[in-house]
């Protein structure tokens, strides 16, 4: 049980403040209600530069850039990069998965 950091109230369900990191209680728990310095210092650093939280899809600054994830590895690079890190213990797994594979559908087969 943790204590609230504005009444010190014992709580058993504690609430974290995602602007100062405190433990707040239920009563407590909005940053309106524990006078939270934290939404303060928001609220002045988003007064100052407003376009950095302000979602715009349609904003021509990222128009350039790649969608979804990119690499300038193609598939046959990235194997063998697996290969050198894991070394032989990968290579040896692979097999045994495919063998037993193997012998699960050629055993399913045979009923």
């Amino acid at each position: 049980m943790t204590n609230c950091s504005f009444c010190n109230q014992s709580e058993l369900m504690p609430f974290k403040c995602k602007f100062c990191n405190e433990i707040f209680c239920s009563h407590h728990r909005l940053p309106e209600n524990h006078e939270c310095l934290g939404l303060l210092n928001f609220k002045e650093n988003r007064s100052n530069k407003p376009e950095d939280w302000i979602y715009d899809p349609f904003h021509k600054k990222n128009i350039n850039s790649p969608v979804g994830r990119y690499n300038d590895k193609n598939l046959r690079e990235k194997t063998f990069d697996i290969i050198r890190k894991d070394g032989t213990k990968l290579i040896l797994y692979l097999i045994i998965g495919i063998i037993a594979t193997i012998l699960m559908l050629s055993a399913i087969q045979l009923f």
